[in-house]
């Protein structure tokens, strides 16, 4: 089977910790690069995140680091939900790290793997898009190398009184402005599909008990905390995307018209995606999957990790 070619942008994060280790080991896709945004702590930490990642799973994926805050605004980190360190119980300790990230900015990283590519390639957005609206404003051709932008972020839902604030599109709604306006193709994974899809408190103690990656992981859930889910266990949104690419015969998804707005209220201010039915569409929008599925392949997934143990 030949694997898909993917760029992933990323802030690692317990979650996306998640989504990159079933990225590596699901068999299906070829990551050409982790390009590295603020969003759920300081960009420091998520490159660190990101290095150790790759020397755990033993890869030599390229990292490459983005700006170190949004477009337009000062940074809000999601420190609260992920852990000081952004991997929730598991602390990295740079000075042990011995993988560094490339010399190439983010921005022109991506523009390099894009053009040079022999076909179209998907950007798998799990963070704040602050690195592809860059690179859009540096390189405007660039639109025409991607095949699609999958992002997990905002909320199909309407909300009654204030929009909800969903933390990738509201940390740089300016970013999102921009990349929603390149007619890119899009297909947007909201907040809800990884509150369906979070993992219980028995799936926690399966991780547990699956293997050394597993057991990890475990720990990384012990200070992840999801506001939605709570105690019931860990949400894993952003692993959603990544199998939407792999298994999109499990995702239900329809055809919607999403942009980006702006609330404000006195000191208030955020973006949000307005997503609507009656105008043209311009989005694909997941609105269901198969949980069942989605907790199979996931714990086979994280069994395969058995090959670098």
């Amino acid at each position: 089977m030949e694997k898909k070619d993917v760029i992933i942008v990323t802030d690692p994060g317990v979650d996306d910790a998640m989504a990159i280790m079933y990225a590596i080991f699901c068999e299906q896709l070829n990551i050409k690069l982790l390009t590295i945004a603020g969003g759920n702590g300081p960009i420091s930490n998520a490159v660190n995140n990101a290095l150790y990642l790759m020397e755990l799973f033993k890869k030599d994926i390229p990292v490459a680091v983005g700006l170190d805050h949004p477009l337009n605004r000062p940074p809000v980190y999601a420190t609260k939900a992920q852990g000081k360190g952004g991997l929730g119980g598991v602390k990295v300790n740079p000075k042990r790290l011995s993988k560094k990230p490339i010399e190439k900015s983010a921005c022109d990283a991506m523009y390099e793997i894009l053009k040079n590519s022999k076909k179209k390639i998907p950007i798998i957005s799990i963070a704040p898009m602050t690195p592809i609206a860059e690179m859009l404003m540096k390189y405007p051709d660039s639109k025409n190398y991607i095949s699609e932008i999958d992002f997990m972020g905002g909320t199909k839902e309407k909300i009654v009184g204030k929009p909800y604030r969903e933390f990738n599109i509201s940390f740089d709604p300016e970013s999102v402005e921009i990349v929603l306006k390149s007619g890119i193709p899009m297909v947007m994974i909201p907040m809800e599909l990884g509150h369906f899809a979070y993992l219980d408190k028995n799936d926690i103690k399966r991780f547990k008990k699956t293997n050394k990656i597993g057991r990890i992981y475990a720990k990384m859930f012990k200070k992840y905390k999801d506001f939605h889910v709570g105690h019931l266990g860990a949400a894993v949104h952003d692993v959603c995307t990544i199998y939407f690419l792999t298994n999109p015969h499990c995702i239900k998804t329809e055809n919607g018209f999403i942009e980006l707005k702006y609330y404000q209220e006195e000191n208030d201010n955020y973006g949000y995606i307005d997503t609507s039915y009656d105008k043209k569409p311009n989005c694909s929008v997941a609105v269901d999957m198969d949980i069942s599925d989605f907790k199979y392949d996931l714990f086979l997934t994280l069994e395969k990790t058995n090959e670098i143990l």
